[in-house]
């Protein structure tokens, strides 16, 4: 369970929100940058006070400092802005009325978005989440008969420390943000996840699989690892 601590004043006068999640096991007291609240979460044992959890956030203050100048710019889900969408600038654009959401391609990219200005901001989440489902199947139905195993289902989440995962029983999660990314991004990922069909590691046999998926691979890793935050900006 996390709760609350306080709203911390930083020797910068920024402010940001501090809490706390206890953990069974823990032995010392630990902290780091939500990405996409944007707030600092502190984890320690169950028995640590709150004076003694504020104390280790304020001897850390350059650190989180840091961490906070780090972050990409926010991305809003606001009418007239801009997010990343398939790796490219794209302007959100409301219409009144109702009908699905609409990509339209070209020199400047659009996604329209029928709702409320209320409404909005929900709207496109839920947009952005039904356009990584889809592209996401595309790329396991395109992947399954060349490595001979299907997956058992493909579901979509917004996580904070991975960008996709493989149960044994053959379910895979990936994170909805992967929608913002160039789509060779997206696709190392569902190479990766289903090359876990066949192989729950990391061996020489696993990326064996997941070059016979997709060869040219190496860059869309090197953006994950350069570029990924961008993702977690969207909505922030």
């Amino acid at each position: 369970m996390v709760a609350k601590l306080a709203q911390l004043s930083l020797p910068s006068g920024r402010s940001v929100e501090a809490c706390f999640t206890g953990r069974r096991g823990a032995k010392r007291l630990t902290m780091r940058v939500d990405p996409i609240k944007r707030r600092l979460v502190v984890s320690g044992p169950l028995r640590v006070s709150q004076k003694q959890a504020l104390g280790f956030v304020q001897e850390n203050a350059a650190w989180i400092e840091a961490r906070l100048d780090a972050l990409p710019a926010p991305a809003p889900f606001v009418e007239g802005g801009e997010i990343l969408f398939r790796g490219r600038p794209t302007q959100l654009v409301r219409v009144a009325g109702r009908g699905a959401p609409v990509f339209q391609d070209g020199v400047e990219p659009r996604l329209v978005i029928a709702a409320t200005p209320a409404r909005f901001s929900a709207r496109v989440a839920v947009a952005l989440k039904a356009f990584a489902q889809s592209d996401a199947v595309n790329y396991a139905d395109v992947f399954a008969p060349r490595l001979g195993k299907e997956a058992t289902s493909i579901a979509l989440r917004d996580t904070r420390s991975r960008w996709g995962s493989c149960t044994s029983r053959g379910d895979i999660m990936l994170s909805w943000r992967l929608i913002g990314a160039p789509p060779k991004v997206f696709e190392y990922v569902v190479a990766h996840e289903m090359a876990h069909l066949l192989e729950l590691n990391h061996s020489p046999a696993f990326w064996a699989h997941v070059t016979r998926l997709m060869p040219d691979w190496k860059p869309a890793r090197a953006w994950l690892k350069s570029q990924g935050g961008q993702l977690q900006a969207l909505g922030a």
